[in-house]
């Protein structure tokens, strides 16, 4: 009496495929669904891990970091005590100027105008703006070429340009003396209460 009829039989194989689909409908949507999540999870974490061991290692550096930063400031603060301050300009390049010509004996300068401030410069968003200064004066050939090489040295941050020579200095200078104008542009430095 184990013998099914073909409806029982067919009907029993119904079932079974029935089971067997929604196991596999199961299997993709639920256990396959949480296998991808897991492994993203699982990526997710190794990427913190990853991140976390790297702001540890920075932690632990701080101390270097903070002392390089404070060592870059310095340097920088020295730096910008050499360039021209935002206030009383003018002033500023006559004292830093005069001192230099001072021991030049061949090297005379007669003029130094009115700063012209201007926010463009050589280089895009740089944090200074620029001041020109027009100089004008006279001197032996051989003595302005020594000073404008001294003076390239001596103020690195400077930028010379539109520099003008010319033979005749006019009366009552001696005939071997040159006429020279140039303007000198250096980067203005904004003071405390204006950064």
């Amino acid at each position: 009496m184990n013998k099914l009829t073909k409806a029982q039989r067919d009907r029993l194989i119904g079932i079974a495929i029935g089971v067997v689909a929604v196991i596999g409908a199961l299997w993709y949507l639920v256990v396959n669904e949480r296998e991808t999540e897991l492994a993203r999870t699982e990526r997710n974490t190794q990427s913190m891990h990853e991140k976390l061991n790297g702001a540890e290692a920075i932690a632990r550096r701080a101390d270097e970091i903070g002392q390089r930063y404070t060592n870059r400031l310095e340097m920088l603060q020295q730096r910008e005590a050499g360039l021209a301050p935002d206030r009383d300009t003018y002033a500023w390049i006559i004292n830093t100027i005069n001192p230099f010509i001072q021991p030049r004996k061949g090297v005379n300068i007669s003029y130094f105008s009115q700063p012209d401030f201007s926010d463009a410069g050589l280089m895009p968003r740089f944090p200074y703006r620029w001041a020109t200064f027009h100089v004008k004066g006279v001197g032996y050939y051989q003595d302005f070429g020594k000073f404008f090489a001294d003076f390239e040295n001596s103020f690195p941050y400077f930028r010379i340009q539109n520099v003008d020579i010319s033979g005749n200095p006019g009366p009552g200078f001696e005939p071997e003396k040159l006429a020279f104008s140039f303007d000198i542009v250096t980067p203005v430095v904004a003071s405390a209460d204006n950064k």
